[in-house]
């Protein structure tokens, strides 16, 4: 393996661990009904941070490498599902706090 491959195989990892971290810094806050501290911003950054990372490896690792691109289509998938599920929080953006009702839906506040 070349050093662009090594280097590409490496940003496809810091993509995937972004991805998974946004998911990670939300989870409470997406799965039990109450209060929680509103992490919508960090997850967001986390999103497109890992998008940058997989589109800098898809990048490196080369434009017609088959393996490149199912990574980057890969992590393109975690990514728009990250997406569908925090967008009914992003409209609590500029609160501190989000309280989950029972519909999945949340309410915005600022303790």
């Amino acid at each position: 393996m070349t050093g662009r491959g090594c280097g590409s195989a490496a940003l496809f990892a810091v993509a995937a661990f972004l991805a998974w971290y946004s998911f990670g810094i939300t989870v409470e806050m997406e799965t039990f009904p109450g209060f929680r501290p509103n992490r919508t911003g960090f997850a967001i950054f986390f999103v497109l941070a890992a998008a940058g990372a997989a589109s800098a490896a898809l990048t490196l690792g080369g434009r017609r490498s088959r393996l490149a691109l199912t990574a980057t289509a890969c992590v393109a998938a975690a990514l728009v599902w990250r997406v569908h599920t925090i967008a009914p929080a992003l409209h609590c953006w500029d609160h501190n706090t989000v309280g989950r009702n029972d519909d999945g839906s949340f309410n915005c506040y600022d303790l």
